[in-house]
């Protein structure tokens, strides 16, 4: 009976589908590492109360890193589901413009996870992948220098930064290593875009409210140990 069972199966394996053959591969993949953020700050000139404001008053953001958080699942052929995040960094807030003088003026911590729909394949050994997505930024801990409070004759300011939703585009390969252990190497860039509301409290005119408009825009450059399981 064996004897007849062996060329019978090795008969049959050619007519299995082959995402059966492939279903004992790993369908997810967690990854940790370091992310080096450079933004692309494009600032609108801030406006405020008429006579309070000076001319061509305007914001960058400065570089920044952070810890890389990414999940993915595998989905139909070529096609995977990433979930990308990160611990969120602190990022400060230089004047620019006739601002340039003041330095460093604010700071907020950012949070802005992405969703993306990534196509995988395989070239030379290594396996690179493209994708697009979307992300969702908001702040936290926004916060005002006493530079840019005296700068505007004032004795405290607060701030609060709106969130936004964004398109992402991702470009990376993993590199097999030992079991089911990967590095990666990745490329993203996000488009961000958000509205600071600033409140200064000045003598002799209350609370005197100012707004600018900042697209960020950050290239994000990561390395990350991966786990298939």
């Amino acid at each position: 009976m064996r004897r007849l069972f062996a060329p019978a199966l090795a008969a049959c394996l050619p007519l299995i589908p082959l995402p059966v053959l492939a279903s004992e591969a790993p369908l997810n993949i967690v990854r940790i590492g370091y992310a080096d953020i450079q933004f692309n700050t494009d600032s609108g000139d801030m406006t405020g109360m008429p006579g309070t404001t000076p001319d061509y008053v305007q914001a960058t953001v400065r570089d920044s890193s952070t810890l890389a958080l990414i999940y993915e699942r595998r989905l139909s052929g070529p096609w995977s589901l990433v979930l990308q995040s990160g611990a969120p960094p602190v990022i400060d807030f230089d004047g620019a413009g006739s601002a340039a003088p003041l330095g460093k003026v604010g700071s907020a911590r950012a949070w802005f996870p992405a969703v993306l729909i990534a196509y995988n394949f395989e070239l030379f050994g290594l396996q690179p992948y493209v994708a697009l997505g979307v992300n969702y930024t908001w702040f936290s801990e926004e916060k005002m220098t006493a530079a840019y409070t005296r700068a505007f004759g004032g004795t405290s300011s607060t701030s609060e930064l709106d969130d936004s939703f964004g398109a992402v585009a991702k470009v990376g390969v993993e590199i097999p290593l030992a079991d089911n252990w990967s590095a990666g190497f990745s490329y993203s860039r996000y488009w961000i875009d958000t509205t600071a509301t600033i409140k200064t409290q000045t003598p002799g005119l209350g609370e005197v409210k100012r707004k600018i408009d900042v697209e960020a825009d950050p290239d994000v450059y990561a390395f990350t140990i991966g786990y298939h399981f």
